[in-house]
């Protein structure tokens, strides 16, 4: 069988979880690796055992993959899937889709218009419990979600900045709540299994980094179906606690800890998903084990659908970062536009 020839631009940490998925993959391969930093570019490609490049247009032309694998920072996300695309190749860009939503949108509008297809990674939707919990409140047996609560309790510090565009709404479009937390709102608004009415918000810099994004933020979400949604996110603490997701139904309660979750019923019966007991292979162990499932899914899927679905979902989280954003603006100067 046929592989499909994927390439990978941006060779920084989490690009070892794309490189790995690939090794390891049934319907692709690996055949390249890109960074502006020649150093990092060779230290990927000699590892992987693929060529290196500096130059995305280079490689692109030179190797002629079929598709694009973006590990960049926030605000070239959305320049090199349009490029990718653009040039004939498919692009699967990890989270979010850009650092600002006009940029995601467009994004949205090239694969559309260019007929190649477009991925977003959220890969903590692949895990057992995300799984376990979708499934339990889609099949009724949960009745209907009540409320929802997302706590990430990590910590972040100057170190971390050290890569400058993270310290900047221009490059990241955020702080906590794009780069740490954006996995816990998209959980909260998929499993709420309905659409954004209204949301308030705030955002803060409180700790002692020298970076200008937030690095507390605190919301209520009320969505379409009723159900409401509360989260609290902040990278101040002294280690990175174990992110939990809480779902609140007419007939039960279901947990979601790391990769796992635990639905507890009105009449004492206890349900629970099971963890992933792979090896892991993911880069920090925060990315969780489910990049590969959803990059197989990306290249397995027989006729788009399912990749054009995550898309959509993919700017729905996004349009909901934007809304918190421009809540959170409205105290907080410091904010700046994101629509």
């Amino acid at each position: 069988m046929k592989k499909y020839r994927a390439a990978v631009v941006g060779c920084g940490v989490i690009s070892k979880n794309h490189i790995n998925a690939l090794q390891n993959s049934a319907l692709a391969e690996l055949v390249s690796v890109c960074d502006i930093v020649p150093e990092r570019a060779a230290a990927a490609g000699e590892k992987a055992g693929c060529r290196y490049y500096t130059d995305l247009a280079k490689m692109i032309e030179e190797e002629k993959p079929d598709s694009l694998h973006i590990c960049l920072p926030h605000y070239l996300h959305s320049k090199a899937a349009i490029y990718a695309m653009e040039h004939g190749l498919w692009a699967l860009s990890e989270k979010p889709m850009d650092a600002f939503l006009p940029a995601a949108r467009e994004m949205a509008a090239v694969s559309e218009k260019t007929g190649m297809r477009l991925g977003v990674i959220f890969q903590n939707r692949y895990n057992p419990g995300s799984v376990f919990a979708k499934k339990l409140i889609e099949s009724g047996e949960a009745g209907r979600v009540i409320s929802l609560t997302g706590i990430v309790c990590w910590h972040r510090d100057e170190p971390y900045y050290a890569q400058k565009w993270r310290a900047d709404y221009s490059t990241a479009g955020g702080g906590v709540l794009i780069n740490q937390a954006i996995h816990t709102l998209d959980l909260i608004r998929w499993l709420s299994g309905s659409d954004v009415a209204s949301v308030k918000a705030t955002a803060s810099h409180h700790g002692l980094t020298s970076a200008r994004v937030e690095d507390t933020a605190e919301g209520f979400i009320i969505f379409a179906n009723g159900a409401t949604g509360l989260f609290w996110f902040t990278i101040n603490d002294s280690l990175d606690r174990d992110v939990t997701v809480t779902v609140k139904c007419e007939n039960c309660e279901i947990r979601l800890v790391r990769d796992s979750a635990t639905a507890v019923f009105n009449d004492g019966r206890v349900l629970e998903s099971g963890r992933d007991t792979r090896p892991s292979v993911s880069a920090k162990s925060c990315y969780g084990n489910s990049h590969d499932i959803q990059i197989e899914e990306f290249y397995g899927d027989p006729d788009g659908s399912l990749v054009r679905a995550g898309v959509r979902e993919a700017l729905k989280t996004q349009e909901l970062l934007a809304d918190i954003f421009d809540c959170a603006a409205k105290t907080n100067p410091a904010i700046p536009e994101m629509r």
